[in-house]
């Protein structure tokens, strides 16, 4: 039996070793998770995220072709490049380049998995690629919803619910629900059920209700009062993005890029390796015998 854990808020995790050897999926809908996404996705190199925007500015004095990135309350950060708009990290401004983040709750709650064994982002625009992600590894797993202000964020649930309803391969969904696989708990077990009424229509995921759930939740309609709505139709796409960013050594990269980074390395060390299947090392002569041979 496989055992999920969902914190509801990241203010829930007071220790960073409480997801020490642990596999994490941070969830920030609105709009962290969704824009790391979309920003790997269109070209940029990673993505270093930072608790705090002076951590972020120190880190950018000492990287070569980097832009800072993030928001507080939803706005700009005064002396950023961009913000954390998905629309505003367009492959023009974006493309090799190395973005430092810090957002309100999303790069906090990334921060706090650093000692987790292995860090995907999820959102709605990459669903399916976190099930899949989820299933190959066939192991206990937490999800990390954001939350806005150390608060529950209905949007960060409703996707950690639908997650969970995915694997549970949509069983019936009730608040007594049952698997042969899954141990859920409490919570989970209402993620489950806020998926149900919020996310899924005629028993499957659909873009339009998460869309209507994303404008009238307390944080989407905050980011609508401040111009942001086009930004909650991008959230809502289900599979738009079907890239999963993955949290390793305080840098964020597509899996697909860590793995032919990872492939490119072992070419680079087969091509070291001589006709005897012995790597080549540098030669070290032995140093002259001084001693007269005594």
């Amino acid at each position: 039996m496989i055992n999920i854990t969902l914190y509801l808020t990241q203010s829930l995790v007071t220790d960073d070793l409480l997801l020490k050897d642990r596999n994490v999926i941070v969830v920030d809908i609105l709009r962290a998770t969704t824009t790391m996404i979309v920003a790997l996705t269109n070209g940029a190199k990673d993505i270093i995220p930072s608790e705090t925007a002076s951590k972020a500015a120190k880190i950018a004095r000492g990287s070569g072709n980097s832009l800072l990135c993030g928001e507080r309350e939803g706005v700009i950060i005064k002396g950023f490049n961009l913000g954390n708009s998905p629309l505003e990290f367009t492959p023009e401004k974006i493309t090799n380049k190395s973005l430092i983040f810090s957002t309100t709750n999303g790069t906090v709650s990334i921060v706090k998995s650093r000692f987790a064994k292995n860090c995907v982002l999820g959102s709605f625009v990459n669903l399916s690629k976190v099930v899949e992600y989820i299933k190959s590894l066939n192991e206990d797993f937490t999800i990390l919803c954001a939350g806005k202000l150390n608060n529950f964020c209905l949007e960060d649930v409703v996707c950690a619910g639908l997650i969970i309803n995915r694997l549970l391969s949509f069983q019936p969904l009730s608040l007594n629900i049952n698997s042969d696989s899954y141990v859920l708990k409490d919570p989970e077990m209402v993620a489950v059920k806020l998926a149900d009424i919020y996310a899924i229509d005629n028993n499957s995921p659909s873009s339009e209700k998460i869309y209507s759930m994303l404008k009238t939740s307390e944080h989407g309609k905050y980011l609508t009062s401040l111009g942001f709505d086009e930004d909650l139709k991008i959230c809502s796409m289900l599979d738009s993005y079907p890239y999963l960013p993955i949290y390793k050594n305080s840098v964020l990269k597509l899996r697909e890029k860590i793995e032919s980074e990872e492939f490119q390395k072992q070419q680079l060390r087969m091509k070291r390796i001589d006709i005897t299947g012995k790597e080549q090392v540098p030669k070290i002569h032995p140093e002259p015998d001084k001693s007269g041979g005594k």
